[in-house]
């Protein structure tokens, strides 16, 4: 079976689950990941026969500036005009270099600039390049670009992403202020009667919602290239996407996990969404026990277990979890390879080592949540922005990438139960136990 018949083949297997109701998570997360890296081998298998293509038009065509005469400007051509201008993102680059004064690249310079235009044109941009620093990057290049990051991450690839508009710089919504299920839903406002014959309606309250506000903010990356490196557009792009998808999904993870919300998305470590299960009376430092994870497993909302995992340090917590037993009974579950899920388990749900969390002992060493409870909010394509100037004594040059996202957790407090007058949240932690 081919690679593009298996991914077929999982996606159907992965909808019908889906419409059953009835989702084994580990079957599930291990059929995501296979997809992921289906879809992975194809694109690459498909970049390479772009490249090969782009290559071979190269030696066969030879193409020349058409012009070596300053004030002439070469006409656009069907190439230029059309939505996808250039071949791989190493040959955009290139383009993008030149236009930038590197002379050195052996890109005609009428032709980057007609092609980057049509680039620009495509996304609605009507400046011109002339007195410009900053570049479109091709839609589908920027999409490959901005999905292989996100996909790359332990935390941004299981989170809730909520695209943009182009007339909107952020996302606002309406969340529940009172989060006591005690009155009931909506802290007791929406309230459902039932009524006799002739009876007369009962009067609820008004619903105290507030505001939410998550505001775009630029992600940037920096990368130099030594311009040898630059001369080979398929060498190129390989570079760009290996360290992009790396170097985005790690920045992400890590704000993810702990960011600040000042200027950067905010970590669910730092929400006050975030509920922390206290340590045993009397237990000893840097250990975990089984009323640890009892406790945190029960403080997950019923409706969210489904999808929570555990994220646990790979320093101390992995070699802890084993020893776990509910009288002679695991709750720990190793992994048994791709017949029986690609994690071990903990109560049922996936272990995932995340280097996020600190050594054993600290708190945040493991962490039961549901990252669907994550809003990740993404605008546009990527902007790339290059400086011959900076490298100058090395011979290299820089390119910055450009991303604009922002996230938060969906809600903003915990829960209190309906009865019992208990917290409860998607986010759960164990405290520090020094």
């Amino acid at each position: 079976m081919d690679k593009v018949a298996r991914l077929r083949d999982i996606v159907a297997k992965m909808k019908e689950m889906n419409a059953a109701g009835n989702v084994d998570q580990a079957k599930w997360d291990e059929l995501q990941k296979e997809a992921a890296q289906l879809k992975a081998d194809i694109a690459a298998e498909e970049e390479r026969r772009r490249s090969l293509e782009e290559l071979d038009g190269f030696v066969n065509e030879a193409p020349e500036p058409a012009s070596g005469r300053p004030g002439v400007r070469a006409p656009l051509t069907s190439k230029d005009k059309n939505e996808r201008p250039f071949n791989t993102l190493g040959e955009q680059l290139q383009a993008v270099a030149r236009l930038s004064g590197r002379e050195d690249v052996n890109y005609p310079v009428d032709q980057a600039e007609n092609r980057m235009k049509a680039v620009n044109a495509a996304a609605g941009v009507s400046t011109t390049l002339s007195g410009e620093v900053g570049f479109l990057i091709q839609t589908d290049f920027a999409t490959t670009l901005r999905e292989s990051a996100v996909e790359e991450g332990q935390l941004s690839s299981r989170v809730d992403r909520q695209p943009i508009g182009p007339n909107s710089d952020s996302f606002e919504y309406m969340e529940a202020k009172d989060k006591d299920r005690s009155k009931g839903p909506w802290g007791g406002a929406f309230a459902v009667f039932r009524k006799g014959e002739a009876e007369v309606m009962t009067g609820g309250k008004t619903a105290a919602m507030e505001p939410r506000d998550v505001r775009l903010e630029d992600m940037y990356g920096l990368l130099y290239v030594t311009n040898r490196s630059l001369r080979d557009a398929t060498a190129l792009t390989a570079l760009i996407q290996r360290g992009y998808r790396a170097n985005f999904a790690f920045k992400l993870d890590a704000e993810i996990y702990e960011g600040t919300g000042a200027g950067q998305c905010l970590g669910f470590m730092n929400s006050p969404a975030l509920v922390t299960v206290a340590k045993e009376s009397g237990q000893a430092a840097d250990t975990i026990v089984k009323e640890n994870i009892l406790k945190m497993f029960y403080s997950m909302p019923a409706r969210y277990v489904q999808r929570a995992v555990w994220l646990v340090s790979q320093v101390g917590v992995q070699e802890a979890l084993p020893l776990l037993m509910l009288g002679d009974v695991p709750i720990y579950i190793p992994p048994t390879g791709l017949s029986g899920g690609l994690y071990g388990t903990l109560l049922g749900r996936p272990i995932i080592p995340c280097e996020r969390c600190p050594q054993i002992g600290d708190k945040g060493d493991i962490i039961f949540a549901d990252l669907s409870q994550y809003l990740l909010i993404e605008k546009g394509a990527t902007e790339i922005e290059t400086s011959i100037h900076v490298k100058f004594v090395t011979d290299e040059t820089a390119f910055r990438f450009i991303q604009r996202n922002n996230g938060q957790p969906w809600d903003s407090a915990p829960y209190t139960t309906l009865k019992g007058n208990k917290k409860m949240s998607p986010f759960v932690c164990l405290a520090e136990r020094a």
